[in-house]
């Protein structure tokens, strides 16, 4: 399915590229951009029905760039898994299941000193301590 969306996107690059090549090279009424590329030359090189056949070029690439256009909205338009549905799901931890007041928070913990057991060390210089 990605080659196919990968084929049609660059089939989608090059028609835009080459619509605009085809209709920069056409002739217009007031010689608009065509002067830019040689209006004489385009006619030598594509011949004297040049305009009538860039114009059935452009309606034929103009078509294909259509279709490709709505045939990669349908494909897009597609649900298809995602990164994360394919990530398994966390079961999440046990819940607190009663209120803290009915908690009973006088027990100490094992490994944790008392509030008393505990020095209080500060870092103050020579020079503030006797100023106190």
């Amino acid at each position: 399915m990605i080659f196919l969306k990968t084929l049609f996107i660059v089939v989608e690059v090059l028609s835009c590229l080459l619509l605009i090549g085809l209709i920069l090279l056409q002739k217009s009424k007031s010689e608009g951009l065509g002067l830019a590329f040689g209006a004489g030359a385009g006619e030598s090189l594509f011949g004297a029905r040049a305009g009538n056949v860039l114009s059935k070029a452009t309606v034929v690439i103009g078509i294909a760039f259509m279709a490709n256009t709505l045939l990669l909205g349908v494909l897009f338009a597609q649900k298809d898994k995602t990164l994360m549905e394919q990530v398994p799901s966390v079961q999440p931890t046990a819940v607190q299941t009663q209120p803290l007041d009915a908690m009973d928070f006088s027990t100490q913990m094992e490994g944790t000193p008392d509030v008393e057991e505990a020095p209080i060390v500060l870092d103050i210089p020579a020079e503030v301590q006797k100023e106190m």
